[in-house]
């Protein structure tokens, strides 16, 4: 008698051997410097590491019950921010693409001790769903000199793009984390990770318009898009429904009028619950994550006791 069973297992291959997605730099002219800055000496305290049990903590029932007020986000953020929640380097220097990816998809982390244990919980959550549905991998920092502090920086919710050098802050404040919208911290780990947002990409005007006659003023630079030769789309399709999409009402003068409308279809712009399929598929190709399976072929029974004959592995891009 001969049974078979698969087991998948999510890896990264070669982590340099990718592009850059819809919003990640190919050649960054512009939004990375030669010597990296350092956060200014502050308060930060770090707490303890995330720990296995806030990793598998349930908030996934909750979410998608309320809908976020964007407006009153957007209005707490820190002033400087570039589209809203991305917090540009000091200097605008060209360093090669690659350098902004985290090798071994693997993005050393500390947390400040102010959060929480609900707050905790749900960052931690978002972190399992990365390692669970991605190659990358959020460790606690140990002697990395590359890492991120996740911190309340009491101007909202915003994070570097992609790996700038040294220490990095990711800003999540008390707005920036509930059980019910995970997707605002997924969010930003996917601009830590290396992504700008989705209606950015070159292509966009194929399928979105812009009114900016409805955009406050000091946000219209909010929706400049990005050329071909700063970023790639890495030959996914623009994802309407993406969680680095904004929202039809984003930066309105009047909610009741779009800001943003799709040029195909009725679809829902933008959500903070969690990942899209092409989200998942984005991160993949840019970390270059490959999907592994133990393949277990045949076995006898002898005295009673099951031995395998052999054992294959096969992975899947």
């Amino acid at each position: 008698m001969v049974h078979k069973l698969l087991i998948p297992v999510v890896i990264c291959v070669g982590v340099f051997g990718g592009g850059f997605v819809a919003g990640m730099p190919a050649s960054t002219n512009e939004y990375f410097p030669i010597r990296p800055p350092r956060p200014p000496l502050d308060n930060f305290v770090a707490g303890d590491p995330l720990t296995e049990e806030e990793f598998h903590s349930d908030i996934s029932s909750k979410s998608g019950e309320m809908e976020l007020d964007h407006s009153s986000l957007w209005d707490n953020q820190h002033p400087e921010l570039h589209e809203g929640d991305v917090m540009l380097t000091s200097a605008k220097n060209a360093i090669l693409g690659t350098v902004g990816l985290w090798p071994n998809a693997t993005i050393p982390y500390v947390i400040s001790s102010n959060y929480t244990s609900a707050q905790r919980q749900v960052i931690a959550s978002v972190m399992n769903t990365y390692r669970n549905k991605t190659c990358l991998r959020f460790v606690p920092r140990t002697t990395q000199a590359n890492y991120i502090r996740i911190k309340k920086s009491g101007q909202g919710c915003w994070s570097y793009v992609g790996r700038i050098g040294g220490a990095q802050d990711v800003s999540l404040d008390d707005g920036c984390i509930a059980s019910w919208a995970p997707g605002v911290v997924i969010h930003e780990l996917m601009h830590t990770a290396g992504f700008w947002h989705e209606h950015m990409r070159p292509d966009r005007d194929k399928y979105v318009s812009i009114n900016l006659n409805n955009v406050r003023q000091q946000y219209r630079g909010n929706f400049n898009k990005m050329s071909t030769t700063q970023v790639t789309t890495l030959g996914l399709g623009y994802d309407y429904g993406s969680v680095m999409h904004y929202p039809a009402g984003a930066f309105a003068i009047d909610r009741s009028i779009p800001v943003i409308k799709a040029l195909i279809g009725s679809p829902t712009l933008g959500q903070r619950k969690g990942f899209s399929t092409l989200d998942l598929q984005k991160l993949r190709k840019l970390y270059n994550c490959k999907t592994c399976y133990f393949f277990y072929d045949g076995h006898d029974a002898f005295m009673g006791i099951d031995i395998w004959h052999s054992i294959h592995l096969f992975c899947l891009a």
